[in-house]
Formats: C-alpha cells, structure tokens, sequence
C-alpha cells in the first residue's frame, strides 16, 4: 500500500519529484464570517490609491517634487511623460514605489535641479499635476509610510453592509494577514513557476556563467523577490497554523521602530506581545535575514523542506536577495465601509507600504485568489 500524496494545501507538505509547484493559497482570516460577495469595480474611479510619503517636503532644496494623479497608466508611463517635459533623463526622476496602472492614483515624484519648471510642462491627458514642492534629496524606493485606498465593490448582494461591518469590525480587532497579493507572482502564478525554474537551473555548475547584465539583474531580482514572497506566505500559514502567541525563538519587531529581536523567554514577552508592543515576524530569506531560533526555526525548517528546497537553492537565493523580515500581520488604519447605493460598497482603509489591498478586499469578496481582479 503506498502513502497518501501529501496535501497540497498544506504549506509544510513535501513536493512529490517532479511536481509543479504552485503559488500558496493563502488563508481568509475571517473565514467564519459570512462573505459579503460583490467585485471591485471596474472603472478606475473605483480604484484609488494616494500615497502618504515617509516625509513632508522642506520647500527647500535642490529637488523638485511634483504630486501628480495619473488615471490608467503605469508609473513608469508617469515617469516617461515627466522626464520628457521637464527635459531629464528617465533614471533621474525618483519615486517612492510603483502604483496601479487600472486605477487612479496620486504620487509624489521628484526631479533635479536641471529640470525645465512645471509652468512650462505639456503633460498627456492621463496625468494632471496636482501640487509642487522641493527637498534636499531624491525620492527613491521606500521613502513611503503607506496609502490610501478607496475602492468600490459592485455587484454586491443584499445585506452586504451589515455582513461588511461585521468583516471590519473583526479585522481591526483581530489584523489583517500580511500575504503578498497574487500580483507578485505573475499573472496565473507564471513569475513564481518561472522563478522556481531560475532557482534549481542556477545551482548548476555553469548557473554562475548566466549571471550578470543590468537586464539579467533586473529579472533576478524579480525571480528572487517571487521565491521569497511564495516562502513568506506558506509561513505565515504555518505561523497561523500554531496555537502559541509566541513561539521560542520567534523574531519580532518592536512597535514604532525596525529593530528586531529573537523571543528567548516567551513568558517574559508575551505581556508586550498583548499589548501591541511586539510584531511577529516572517523570514524574507536572504544573508541578511535575523534568523530565527528554536521552535520558531524549525517551523521555518519545515516550510523549506515543503517546497524540495536543499542548502543549494538557498545559496542561490542569497546571492541574489540581501534578505529581511516582515510583519506576520498588520492592523488596517481608517478601515470604514459605506453602502453609496444599492449593490455598491465602498471600503476606505490605509496600509502601510508594501502590503496589499487586495487581500483586505478578498477578506470580504472571497474572490479566487489568483483571479485577476
């Protein structure tokens, strides 16, 4: 009699040789509620996002900063159209991050000195400039506390407001799990499935010889960021899957700061746990990465050997992503919900950079989560 083939579901279960592996469903943490159903519309008026940067602009300076909205263009399409009316180079016009291209969004993005002044700009119809400042250095990647949304569920059945409430009201008690969104994976989980490829060809013996090239560099980064993502939710799932509050060993991040710490007496934490003042945290594998002790270790353990990966493929890994930790969850800001008509709701939350709304939204839609939303 042979052994039942392990459960996919599961995030610990080893792969059978050979086996495709697929992008982790991650777990609807208020599964016990009933789903208010609906969509996300699909007018980009019913996508907003606004970012709140990580700092206020001085107004002195050599960099210009310019808040612009876009409606259904990528930032990339944003930058181009900037850098070619100020009369800079693409590569000199910094931003916080990237935002949605089916949407509307409003971003701050910043210039140098040479540019041309934006009373002289023409800019296309999907860009509007909506204020300017100056500061003393360029925005760059992660110069962003968090954004804004305002998004619009259509389709939504009767009794959706009081099915939506009670959705919020648990994820502001209870937070929000902090899965990267089914975007970061490639349309049908194809940039993980391409990813996971990269990742045992590399460990080859001529794997080093392919490396190197901005392009190339570009797209392992891109493959790297996909592997850790796809570890940091089976994780999470794990983590969830564990009674404990605290595990021994367990890295959490003090509230308010980025420092980090490895739990050795769980009975001497779990009071500040409680109280807010501890985060939990999941591994974004990479050299840098605090590593985890203990039980909190061998649960990580456990989640590699889920996914075949050997000390080869780590290796890889850490060549290609200095690596870091990230909160297990996350409490929503300003959540609220309204019901503007019949059949529509309209959520309005913030999250801090780098999370998803889209997984605040499938919370109550209950969506598949590789759809395309």
């Amino acid at each position: 009699m042979t052994d039942p083939s392990p459960d996919r579901t599961d995030p610990q279960a080893a792969p059978n040789q050979g086996e495709k592996i697929e992008a982790h469903t991650p777990l609807v943490a208020t599964a016990h509620l009933p789903a208010v159903g609906g969509r996300i519309g699909s007018e980009l008026e019913h996508f907003i996002v606004e970012e709140l940067p990580l700092y206020e602009a001085s107004g002195e300076g050599e960099h210009l900063y310019v808040f612009l909205e876009k409606r259904g263009a990528t930032t990339q399409d944003l930058i181009q159209a900037v850098a070619r009316t100020a009369n800079v180079r693409p590569q000199d016009v910094g931003a916080a991050g990237m935002k949605d291209k089916h949407a509307i969004t409003r971003q701050w993005l910043s210039l140098p000195a040479t540019a041309r002044p934006p009373e002289d700009w023409e800019l296309p119809e999907f860009a509007t400039l909506l204020e300017r400042s100056r500061h003393r250095n360029k925005l760059r990647t992660g110069h962003l506390r968090a954004n804004r949304f305002r998004i619009t569920l259509v389709d939504v059945p009767a009794g959706g407001l009081e099915r939506a409430r009670a959705v919020v009201a648990e994820l502001s008690r209870a937070g929000l799990p902090n899965y990267y969104g089914a975007q970061r994976f490639g349309r049908h989980g194809k940039t993980l499935a391409q990813a996971l490829q990269w990742l045992r060809r590399d460990t080859s013996e001529d794997g080093a010889r392919r490396r190197g090239g901005h392009g190339r560099h570009f797209q392992t980064k891109l493959l790297s960021s996909a592997v850790q993502s796809e570890i940091f939710n089976r994780y999470l799932t794990a983590r969830l899957g564990c009674a404990e509050p605290l595990l021994t060993g367990e890295v959490v991040r003090l509230d308010g700061t980025g420092r980090h710490f490895v739990v050795e007496d769980v009975a001497q934490e779990l009071p500040r746990y409680e109280q807010g003042d501890l985060h939990r945290t999941g591994p974004l594998l990479g050299p840098r990465t605090l590593q985890a002790r203990a039980a909190a270790a061998e649960l990580e353990a456990r989640v590699l050997e889920g996914l075949g990966f050997g000390e080869a493929e780590l290796a890889t890994l850490g060549r290609a992503a200095p690596g870091a930790r990230r909160d297990l969850t996350l409490h929503p800001e300003e959540l609220e919900v309204e019901e503007p008509a019949p059949g529509l709701l309209v959520l309005s939350f913030v999250l801090p950079a780098g999370s998803y709304a889209t997984q605040l939204v499938r919370e109550l839609t209950r969506a598949p989560w590789l759809e395309p939303y």
